[in-house]
């Protein structure tokens, strides 16, 4: 049972690092928060669902971010090879528009959007987390995260037209 837990806590971690580096946090200060939040996890485990634990993790690492870098707001890193993981946005909008060498685009719309919507879009497309999961980490009902999501998607769409890349 104790093995099951570790795997649990490095797996989530795991993947709590690499979304802590997409919004921006240094190498460094990524895995120290990572690390707090595995110790965080630990200390609390008998209070913790399994099923919420990634949840639960990710909510700690975001607070922990945000009060090391005293912001109130992400700013999302990408890199173009990170880009193509973020192509199923699209499919909302128009999935024959992305390619390979749209992945710039891509990442010019996104930079655009308000940062609660950058932040929506990674966690659900790239993090690839449940809608009940994104409202567990945000402190929102499962139905507000579908509803930004929703607006999200539009104001994407929007730029992305407006640049002129759906004529292409």
């Amino acid at each position: 049972m104790k093995y099951e837990w570790e795997q649990l806590l490095l797996e989530h971690a795991k993947i709590i690092f690499k979304y802590l580096i997409k919004i921006g946090a240094a190498k460094e200060d990524a895995e120290d928060i990572t690390q707090e939040t595995i110790i965080k996890a630990i200390e609390c485990l008998q209070q913790i669902k399994a099923d919420k634990m990634r949840a639960w993790m990710f909510k700690v690492a975001i607070h922990r971010y945000y009060s090391l870098y005293n912001k109130s707001k992400l700013v999302v890193k990408l890199e173009d090879d990170d880009l193509e993981l973020l192509m199923p946005i699209l499919e909302h909008v128009e999935s024959d528009l992305l390619t390979k060498e749209k992945a710039k685009e891509l990442t010019e719309v996104l930079q655009e959007l308000q940062q609660t919507y950058q932040q929506l879009l990674i966690l659900k497309y790239y993090m690839e987390l449940s809608y009940k999961e994104i409202g567990e980490i945000l402190g929102v009902k499962e139905t507000h995260v579908k509803t930004y999501l929703q607006r999200a998607r539009k104001n994407f769409k929007k730029i992305w037209e407006d640049k002129g890349y759906e004529q292409r």
